[in-house]
């Protein structure tokens, strides 16, 4: 009689264990768990690797969540592990992919491949989509911008000079002079 009632409680972990998600923890944990060591890391490299290992984590038990990989993507960009960065965003793409992820995906492609045949179409892309999404807002933002210069859009100008009419400019004089500098040296400097 005793065995078959741990025999019963053996089986009734076994049945919760099946039905729980894979590791039991949902992937805002490892999100949460991410976070938090990229906000402690404060630029050390190895507190950097140590939050990759908890997307890398995520991921294994996630796979198609898209927030993890696009997380993981721009913390191995600021790694500078281009090539796994873009291979994330390229998965993403398939799935859709947000606008800032579109953007920096064109970037990393330019960056590694130089500029191709295919680099103004995938700006044009990430340029559509800031343009719908800025349809709701007053004025444009450097992302933007970018999007539209690198792809070479004729309304690059028109978004600069309505960004530099606002207050943006004196927010953040910095991204001004970022979005007058030439392509190369732009690109450059995003992705050193």
């Amino acid at each position: 009689m005793y065995s078959s009632k741990i025999g019963r409680s053996f089986f009734a972990a076994l049945l919760l264990a099946a039905c729980s998600t894979a590791s039991g923890e949902p992937p805002a944990h490892y999100l949460e768990r991410a976070g938090a060591a990229l906000m402690e890391a404060s630029g050390d490299t190895q507190r950097l690797e140590n939050a990759l290992a908890i997307y890398d984590e995520g991921l294994e038990l996630h796979p198609d969540n898209t927030e993890l990989r696009s997380n993981r993507a721009s913390l191995l960009t600021s790694l500078g592990r281009y090539e796994e960065a873009k291979l994330d965003l390229d998965e993403l793409h398939e799935g859709g992919l947000h606008k800032e992820g579109m953007l920096l995906r064109c970037m990393l492609h330019e960056r590694l491949e130089g500029t191709t045949d295919d680099a103004l179409p995938c700006y044009a892309g990430a340029e559509a989509a800031f343009a719908t999404a800025s349809e709701t807002s007053d004025q444009p933002n450097a992302n933007q911008i970018l999007a539209a210069r690198l792809a070479g859009s004729p309304e690059a100008e028109v978004l600069l000079l309505e960004w530099q009419a606002s207050e943006a400019p004196v927010v953040d004089p910095i991204v001004g002079e970022l979005l007058e500098m030439e392509r190369e040296e732009l690109i450059r400097q995003f992705l050193p």
